[in-house]
């Protein structure tokens, strides 16, 4: 790996395309999760891995965990709430999350894909100003124990406000959740070619050498805080979000 490369995705795609690609995508994620032998993980305990993806040209952090104490069930629910995360009034396993706003799809979904959503959420990833990261969400069901969200940067979505600072996520990128050895797993598998601190392709250079020399340490930070929130929200009795989602 260099840090100097040609990528291959660009940081934003038609919508058409990213519906285009939606089940491909999917499969990727659900390839990565169904790679981890979940009998070897200890359950409620956070693990990442960071592999190079050439065809986005920078790197793709794999955080995962297995929640004990959770009914079947509750993963049905879990993939609604991702799926419409950006509506929430707040993330209780993320509460970087600053709002967002979300836009029907046009079109009805085609194929295995459940259902679609454009969507922006913002962060505060303590820089001067927040990031949106807008995206086309898709929602899949390959089997009864699995669910996936696939969630890739578009080029258009509902109006966001002057001046917002666009982040991107390529693919692969977005949740899996899976029913194994009776735990819920989360894999929360993110491809971001950097967080818009500087233009162009030189902000994907300071993430990669960032990476690179594993400097990295903040960035994984984060992963392990949402995975150990999430374990954290969900074992506290009766999980609930607001505005309320239907399981």
């Amino acid at each position: 790996m260099g840090l100097i490369v040609a990528a291959k995705q660009a940081n934003e795609i038609t919508v058409e395309q990213a519906v285009a690609e939606a089940e491909a995508s999917a499969e990727r994620l659900l390839s990565m999760a169904r790679a981890i032998n979940a009998r070897q993980c200890q359950p409620d305990t956070w693990s990442c891995r960071r592999q190079w993806c050439a065809d986005a040209g920078t790197y793709v952090y794999h955080s995962h965990i297995a929640v004990s104490g959770q009914d079947r069930e509750r993963l049905h629910w879990l993939s609604n709430v991702f799926f419409h995360a950006a509506s929430l009034h707040g993330q209780p396993w993320y509460p970087e999350f600053k709002g967002g706003k979300r836009q029907v799809l046009a079109s009805p979904p085609v194929g295995r894909v459940v259902d679609h959503q454009l969507c922006w959420g913002r962060f505060d990833l303590g820089l001067p100003s927040l990031r949106y990261y807008r995206q086309l969400l898709s929602l899949l069901r390959p089997a009864d124990d699995a669910a996936v969200i696939v969630a890739r940067s578009v080029d258009h979505g509902p109006a966001l406000p002057p001046k917002a600072k666009l982040a991107y996520t390529l693919s692969p990128n977005g949740e899996v959740l899976l029913w194994r050895d009776d735990q819920l797993h989360w894999h929360h598998i993110c491809c971001t070619p950097g967080a818009g601190i500087l233009n162009g392709s030189a902000d994907r250079w300071l993430i990669n050498a960032l990476r690179w020399l594993r400097l990295d340490q903040s960035e994984r930070r984060t992963y392990r805080r949402e995975a150990e929130q999430l374990r954290d929200w969900l074992h506290a009795g009766q999980p609930s979000v607001s505005p309320a989602i239907p399981a």
